[in-house]
């Protein structure tokens, strides 16, 4: 494959850690400014980012559950968390795809995203006396798909980013405290038992994802 001239180092370097999708790695950059790339540019850009970031993330594993947890800086996390499906979040943008799809559980970090706040579509969507959740599981929902940057899919997609496509989003009525981390990662059961004992609606939805890892 030849890469474009604005693949470089700095975007693949951006692939191994978890990075706020600001999309300024979808801008070339010339002697006058950096400028919105060209659609064949974006496409390579785009072929860079699904071969490189869709390699297994860990080695196989056989004791431990399909369920992943992927850390959401508030505010975006709670607006995920919303179960209104004509207001809620239901695109997550990322500069990183991935082949795994499953059960996924939505953890607000310790960290706000300030300029998200500011944000009109955030004011109308949470209420002005909304309290942020953070640094702990917020909601579960199914990774259904994943697919490339075709315009505003919603009106919380973003331009230059992977969209990922969330269903049947279920808020925890009752936020569970967790370390986050970067990137997709493996809840421990302990995080499990702890979530279904202060959500026992959720008992049946994470009790059968987990039977389901051990057929």
């Amino acid at each position: 494959m030849t890469l474009s001239p604005v693949v470089d180092t700095a975007l693949l370097a951006r692939l191994s850690r978890e990075a706020v999708p600001t999309g300024e790695y979808f801008r070339t950059r010339t002697p006058v400014g950096s400028l919105p790339l060209t659609p064949q540019q974006q496409r390579t850009n785009f072929e860079v980012l699904a071969t490189v970031s869709s390699r297994p993330q860990t080695a196989p594993d056989h004791d431990l559950t399909p369920i992943r947890c992927l850390t959401v800086r508030p505010p975006w996390s709670d607006l995920i968390a919303l179960e209104d499906d004509q207001v809620a979040k239901r695109i997550e943008n990322r500069v990183w795809s991935t082949r795994w799809r499953g059960t996924l559980l939505i953890h607000a970090g310790s960290e706000v995203d300030l300029r998200a706040l500011a944000l009109d579509a955030v004011r109308e969507t949470l209420d002005g006396a909304y309290e942020l959740v953070r640094g702990a599981v917020v909601a579960v929902a199914d990774l259904a798909g994943i697919h490339a940057d075709d315009g505003e899919c919603t009106r919380w997609s973003q331009q230059g980013c992977f969209h990922w496509e969330l269903a049947r989003v279920q808020r925890l009525t009752t936020p569970v405290p967790a370390r986050g981390s970067q990137r997709l990662w493996k809840p421990t059961p302990n995080l499990l038992r702890r979530i279904t004992d202060a959500n026992p609606h959720l008992s049946g939805r994470l009790a059968d994802t987990n039977a389901g890892a051990g057929a």
